[in-house]
């Protein structure tokens, strides 16, 4: 998948998924992603229009108190760095639990969102998708992404296998030229 299309999906998923529908207008510096490396964040961070900061990132395991005091002190180390208020989006596995159960507070201004991604649509995809394959028709923009995405989407129990099928999917819908 090329950085363009990553981009385009992950914009989105910020706004679909987390209700954010400001302009964003690309990454940020490699000085501020630093940031997320050193805190050892797995996340994008992106810049709006008025220099605000979006960090947006995906995991599989669950979230609790240790987790959001980590994004907290990363948080903090982006507007330390930036001056402006920070999003921080986590998008967790059908499978991620959200167990924090104390209250963070800090001088700097933020919110941290963490919303998990439903799979029960993953495998209606998936058989969307393969009937389309099947009925030979071609596959536009959106459903080649969905393709792409859903391995990462299913339950941990089905990644293997979903990534398998969809690779034959992926096979082919290329043999086949059944690309829009």
């Amino acid at each position: 998948m090329c950085e363009k299309e990553i981009y385009e999906i992950t914009i989105g998923l910020i706004e679909n998924i987390f209700g954010d529908y400001r302009k964003i207008t690309g990454k940020a510096s490699d000085e501020i992603q630093s940031i997320a490396k050193s805190h050892e964040i797995p996340a994008e961070i992106y810049v709006t229009e008025n220099g605000e900061l979006i960090s947006y990132g995906m995991t599989n395991e669950n979230f609790g108190n240790i987790e959001i005091e980590k994004h907290k002190r990363y948080g903090e180390a982006l507007y330390e760095k930036n001056g402006k208020p920070i999003c921080i989006y986590i998008l967790g596995s059908p499978h991620s639990e959200f167990n924090v159960t104390k209250e963070i507070e800090s001088e700097s201004p933020m919110i941290i969102i963490f919303s998990k991604f439903p799979y029960s649509s993953t495998y209606d995809t998936l058989r969307h998708i393969k009937s389309l394959v099947e009925n030979r028709q071609k596959l536009n923009k959106e459903d080649l992404n969905a393709l792409k995405m859903i391995p990462m989407m299913g339950p941990p129990e089905d990644k293997r296998q979903l990534r398998m099928e969809c690779l034959e999917i992926w096979k082919e819908v290329v043999d086949k030229g059944l690309i829009k």
